[in-house]
C-alpha cells in the first residue's frame, strides 16, 4: 500500500470511528427513551451500526458474482442505515415498538445473510476464464514416423463474425468482468492490482486478444 492509500485510509478510519462514537450515543438514547433495560442498552447501538457494516462487508465479498449476488446485502444495509439515520435525526418521531422490535427483526435477517453469503455461485465471466486457461494450453501435437498424409486443401471456413466480414467486432468491458480481465492479464504478463481502475492498455489488449476493439461501457 503506498503512502498516499495509507494516509487516506488513516483519514478515513478517523471519520468512521467518530461517526461511530455520535450515533452510537444517539442510539442508546433512543433504546433507553423507550423503557429499555439500562444494562443491556450499550447492545443495541452495536446491532444497528454492526448490521450495517456487516451487509456492506458481504456485499464486498460477493462484488465478483454480479448485480443479483450483491442486491440483497446491499438492501439489507440500506435498510438499518435508514433506521440509524432516523433515530439519530428524528429521535422523538421512533415509536416505541419499532425500536424494540428492532433486534428481533435483525435476528432472522443476520441468518439469512450469513447463507447468502455461503451460497454457491459462479463468479461472472467464469466461462472465459475456462476459454482463456483453454487457449493456454500446449496445443502442439508430437513428432511422428508415419509418412506424410496426402495433402488436402483446407476448407474454407465462414467468418467468426458472420453478421460483417469487414467490420471488428466491438468487445464492451463491463464492470463485472473485472475479475476475468485481472486473470487474463496477470496470465498474460500484465501486471494489475486486485481493485482499482484496469489500465487502458490492458483493456485494449484484452479486447484484440478476443478478436474485437474496446467499447467503453
Amino acid at each position: 500500500m503506498q503512502k498516499t492509500d495509507k494516509a487516506a485510509a488513516s483519514v478515513v478510519a478517523g471519520i468512521a470511528a467518530g461517526a461511530f462514537t455520535l450515533s452510537y450515543e444517539a442510539l442508546r438514547n433512543v433504546y433507553l427513551g423507550s423503557d429499555g433495560n439500562t444494562d443491556l442498552s450499550p447492545i443495541y447501538p452495536l446491532i444497528v451500526e454492526g448490521f450495517v457494516t456487516v451487509a456492506v462487508w458481504v456485499a464486498y465479498r460477493l462484488r465478483d458474482y454480479g448485480v443479483k449476488a450483491t442486491a440483497y446485502p446491499w438492501t439489507l444495509a440500506a435498510l438499518f442505515f435508514a433506521y440509524s439515520l432516523w433515530s439519530n435525526s428524528l429521535p422523538d418521531t421512533v415509536p416505541g415498538p419499532v425500536i424494540r422490535g428492532v433486534p428481533s427483526l435483525a435476528v432472522p435477517l443476520a441468518v439469512h445473510l450469513f447463507t447468502h453469503l455461503l451460497k454457491r455461485r459462479e463468479p461472472v465471466g467464469a466461462e472465459l476464464v475456462e476459454l482463456v486457461a483453454e487457449d493456454g494450453q500446449d496445443d502442439e501435437e508430437p513428432l511422428s514416423d508415419e509418412p506424410w498424409p496426402a495433402w488436402e486443401a483446407p476448407a474454407i471456413q465462414a467468418p467468426i463474425f458472420a453478421a460483417s466480414a469487414t467490420k471488428v467486432p466491438a468487445v464492451t468491458v463491463a464492470t463485472d468482468s473485472s475479475a476475468v480481465i485481472r486473470a487474463w492479464a496477470r496470465k498474460n504478463g500484465f501486471t494489475v492490482k486486485d481493485t482499482g481502475r484496469i489500465p487502458d492498455n490492458v483493456l485494449k489488449a484484452y479486447a484484440t486478444a478476443h478478436g474485437g476493439t474496446l467499447v467503453a461501457p
